[in-house]
């Protein structure tokens, strides 16, 4: 596996000094690059530099402005190949695994549905695993809701066209695999009685992603929020210009278990063509030093190789946090972290202000830390979106024959090392020096087994797709017996389609599309919580929108396809055969129902009579007569920490603002299907009304579905002809608005319908909005501060024309500024991810515990304080007193809860209730 990477040699270096100064328009030359050298690739092969391609590097935020980057010299297959990117097979080849003995199989994780809005397929060996398909947002939580460990997953292959609808899950299960290998790794050398470095680059585990044009640029745009370390990762682009290199049948890829053939599906009307001038438009052309000006192709080479490089050091990078560089405090601004040294030569914090808050200060030394090195880049080469469909046949090595000992021994073989060796597929020299060759010993083997998957958007496609030589080609198709098909809407009646599947009967099709697969339950944990949570109070917890009928076919007749199901198992070794048995059945919510405790349906339906009493209503009315906007409603669609659970998805808060509008804060992976599970039919004009999205830090489990809900809104807005002039506001720090204009060259999500609002120390953390802004978003300003957590997080406060005012804490430390601006707010949502018990880890965390959000709470005098963002699998109830003569109530937020201001206190009477169900729930 060659990792092509821009490297500068210290070799190097010392032979370009050594030539006339004058002759190139270098001013230096560094060696802190932010990029890999080639000696640290995994085998470690030299290679020589090119002289020729030497070029200036792109902008870093610390380091010199001219340094410069030698690149590998351009090979026809740089960018895909198997020349590049296959495994190198061990001296015994595939023969010595014995795949006649072993059985392999392909499984269906998920089918299209609000939980899994993508179609993911796992290739299992015994040693090791494949994702196929989509790694949609959604994908990880379903692989902790089938119990599927994907610490053996090294081969990732995204099918379609690369966008956040396929690859939206992709980064957050990058991150839970590289934490699962690194607590692997820590165990193993604890179990060991080893301490010290971490292992040898030889020893990591690493991982492939294969996909289409813009893979890499997609996962590199997320550098300043991703970094892992001991996992390095590479990535494998299929590109149209692929076919025109193929070889006879020459597979595309292989490793020492499979082999796959990519196919690169262009949609009608659009040919093979080049790259124009005008794409190059704000990407120059670079002169290397020695004076030769680089060809399109070569830019386009370079800049693959930049990306590659940016994306190693996210996951595999030698950067370290405690190790400090010093500089001069006229060149750090904050938020750095900056140290100095005091007269006992000690390292201290550095608390003063710097040139740039006081321009009288000293300009002393510093210590500051560097940013992790792919966070040092300050912009990528430009793309443009993709549209190819990439792809995949993928088959098993053929399975030789039964070995013939009577054969061989008639051969003059003798029993023992030759035997094994014959067996191995090597041929072998007999005593009298006849060469005797396996196929003399051999029995007739048979082809691997294998299956196609196919990807099309739309029926663009399709037409491209049935004209691909390889369905003709025995090389390629023997051994196949299944096509799973991943389909648009509407794709699946296409009457081209249809002939195709009912033609090639040798084939099992099986079709994943939202035309002929149900909406069903894919999460059945949460689903079951929020079942039993509805049966103590069905206002404020409502069931998940499902269902589990399957549309029907437009056409009549018998399908000549199967329809897709989550569990689905084709297994191809030791012969091809479709296994419906391992289908995950539909949640039984009757069971759910029954199962339900009496003793915790009382104590709700006491509740129940306490809350619905006149008595009750006038009290309440009287205590809360002056919050405003009582019937504005909170819905919590994520409210677990770090990463996507069993039973709480990642952060997401939807506040629903009557005559205002909605507004989103936080949006984790998934929030979209948390919306669909929410509301259901009523979506879309939950997205009419969506007026703003907070992004409270750059933490992946924070923002990583905010590029599908901005497409979804902007998709249904573009409908009407008021809502498709909206605009949709963005607020948050500055990194989270590049990620998302740099993502927006990777796909047409609607960014262009964004407005951007930076909260930064320029505006003072604060932006006040005109009349009319406030007649469009219905808010009057956006305050924040920033909050002790990571670079960039901020707490905030959204005030509203009628006084009503929103505290939302993102993840944070107790904070005094945001008790500041947000004291006398009528709600106040503060993260509590640790128990009481846990304040240690909260302060290492930089998180805050239950105790210590209640205690914002009473400082800020709000009236109604929602804890969530919690870590542990269920949450304490908290018990708040009465206030300084106002009824202060704080709640506990479930996911999918739906509860207005004015209802908060209701849920005070069910706490009994909860209690007592959560009790039981942790006895089991």
């Amino acid at each position: 596996m060659k990792r092509i990477l821009p490297v500068v040699k210290s070799s190097f270096l010392s032979r370009l000094n050594k030539r006339q100064a004058s002759k190139f328009t270098i001013s230096r030359v560094s060696t802190d690059s932010p990029f890999p050298s080639s000696s640290r690739q995994h085998f470690n092969r030299p290679k020589l530099l090119p002289f020729k391609r030497i070029f200036r590097g792109p902008p870093l935020t610390t380091a010199p402005k001219d340094y410069f980057i030698a690149f590998h010299k351009q090979e026809d297959n740089s960018i895909s190949g198997v020349k590049d990117f296959e495994t190198e097979l061990s001296p015994l080849g595939h023969f010595a695994l014995g795949y006649n003995k072993m059985k392999c199989w392909v499984q269906i994780l998920s089918t299209p549905t609000a939980d899994t809005p993508g179609t993911t397929l796992l290739l299992h060996f015994d040693g090791k695993r494949y994702l196929i398909g989509n790694v949609a947002e959604g994908t990880q939580r379903a692989a902790v809701q089938r119990k599927l460990g994907l610490t053996k997953v090294g081969d990732i292959f995204l099918t379609g066209t690369v966008g956040w609808s396929n690859a939206g899950g992709l980064l957050g299960t990058i991150l839970t695999l590289a934490d699962s290998i690194a607590c692997s790794r820590e165990e193993r050398r604890k179990a060991n009685g080893k301490r010290g470095p971490v292992v040898n680059v030889e020893e990591k585990q690493w991982l492939n992603i294969h996909g289409g044009e813009n893979l890499t640029h997609l996962l590199a745009t997320a550098r300043r929020f991703v970094f892992r370390k001991g996992m390095p990762l590479f990535t494998n682009e299929f590109r149209e210009k692929m076919d025109l290199q193929r070889k006879d049948w020459e597979p595309t890829w292989k490793d020492e278990r499979i082999k796959i053939w990519a196919m690169v599906i262009e949609p009608e009307g659009r040919s093979t063509r080049k790259r124009s001038h005008d794409e190059f438009t704000e990407s120059t052309l670079l002169t290397s030093i020695n004076g030769k000006q680089e060809t399109l192709e070569e830019q386009e080479d370079r800049h693959d190789q930049l990306r590659k490089a940016v994306v190693s050091h996210m996951f595999d990078s030698d950067w370290h946090l405690d190790v400090l560089v010093p500089k001069k405090l006229s060149e750090v601004s904050r938020p750095a972290a900056i140290f100095r040294r005091d007269e006992k030569n000690r390292v201290q914090r550095y608390s003063g202000p710097t040139l740039d808050e006081d321009p009288t200060v000293p300009d002393i030394d510093v210590l500051v830390r560097n940013p992790w090195p792919g966070a040092n880049v300050e912009s990528l080469p430009r793309t443009t979106p993709s549209t190819s469909s990439v792809c995949y046949i993928i088959k098993n090595y053929p399975q030789r024959g039964k070995f013939n000992p009577k054969a061989a021994k008639e051969l003059g073989v003798i029993p023992g090392s030759d035997f094994k060796a014959l067996v191995e597929g090597k041929s072998v020299t007999t005593p009298d020096g006849k060469i005797v060759t396996p196929d003399q010993v051999l029995g007739q083997g048979k082809q691997g087994g294998g299956f196609a998957i196919i990807e099309l958007q739309d029926e663009s496609y399709i037409g491209p797709l049935l004209a691909r030589d390889e369905w003709s080609s025995k090389e390629v198709m023997d051994g196949v017996a299944a096509i799973i098909w991943i389909l648009g809407p509407g794709i699946v009646e296409d009457a081209r389609l249809q002939k195709f599947m009912r033609q090639q009967t040798e084939f099992q099709h099986i079709v994943s599309s939202k035309d002929c697969c149900s909406n069903y339950i894919a999460l059945e944990s949460p689903a079951t919580a929020a079942i039993r949570l509805h049966l103590l109070d069905s206002e404020r917890f409502p069931i998940p929108v499902h269902s589990n009928e399957i549309p029907l076919p437009k056409t009549e007749g018998q399908r000549p396809y199967t329809k897709a199901r989550a569990g689905q198992t084709v297994q191809l070794e030791p012969k091809v055969e479709l296994h419906d048995e391992t289908i995950i059945p539909y949640l039984d919510t009757a069971t759910v129902v029954k199962e339900a405790s009496q003793e915790v349906l009382e104590l709700a339906n006491t509740a129940r009579k306490e809350v619905t009493s006149p008595e009750y209503q006038a009290k309440l009315d009287e205590n809360q007569k002056d919050i405003p906007s009582k019937d504005a409603e909170v819905i919590t669609l994520g409210t677990g920490s770090a990463l996507p659970s069993k039973y709480r998805n990642v952060s997401a808060t939807l506040l629903r603002v009557p005559g205002y509008g909605s507004y989103l804060f936080d949006c984790g992976e998934n929030t979209l299907g948390q919306l669909k599970r929410v509301f259901g039919g009523e979506l879309p004009g939950v997205f009419r009304d969506l007026k703003a999205i907070w992004i409270s830090h750059l933490h992946a489990d924070h923002h990583l579905g905010t590029a599908s809900v901005i497409k979804a809104w902007a998709q249904e807005t573009k409908k009407g002809d008021v809502a498709k002039e909206n605009k949709l506001i963005v607020a948050s720090d500055v990194g989270m608005i590049n990620w998302l204009k740099e993502y927006s060259e990777v796909e047409d999500y609607g960014h262009d319908r964004v407005d951007h609002i930076t909260m930064n120390r320029t505006n003072n953390y604060n932006h006040q909005f005109s009349p009319e802004e406030t007649q469009r978003c219905g808010l009057t300003s956006i305050q924040s501060c920033p909050v002790d957590h990571c670079h960039g997080a901020l707490a905030m406060v959204f005030n509203f024309p009628t006084g009503f005012k929103v505290a939302y804490s993102g993840d944070c430390r107790p904070s005094e500024r945001f008790t500041e601006i947000g004291q006398g707010a009528t709600l106040l949502i503060h993260e509590a991810t640790f128990d009481d018990e846990l304040q240690g880890d909260a302060i290492a965390k930089k998180h805050s515990t239950t105790a210590e959000a209640l205690n914002v709470g009473k400082k800020m005098n709000a009236r109604r304080i929602l804890l969530t963002h919690f870590s542990q699998r269920y949450q304490k109830i908290p018990v708040m007193d009465s206030h300084g003569g106002k009824d202060q109530v704080a709640i506990v937020a479930f996911d999918y809860m739906r509860v207005k201001i004015g209802d908060i206190a209701k849920l005070e009477a069910f706490k009994p209730a909860l209690i007592k169900l959560y009790e039981e729930k942790d006895e089991q």
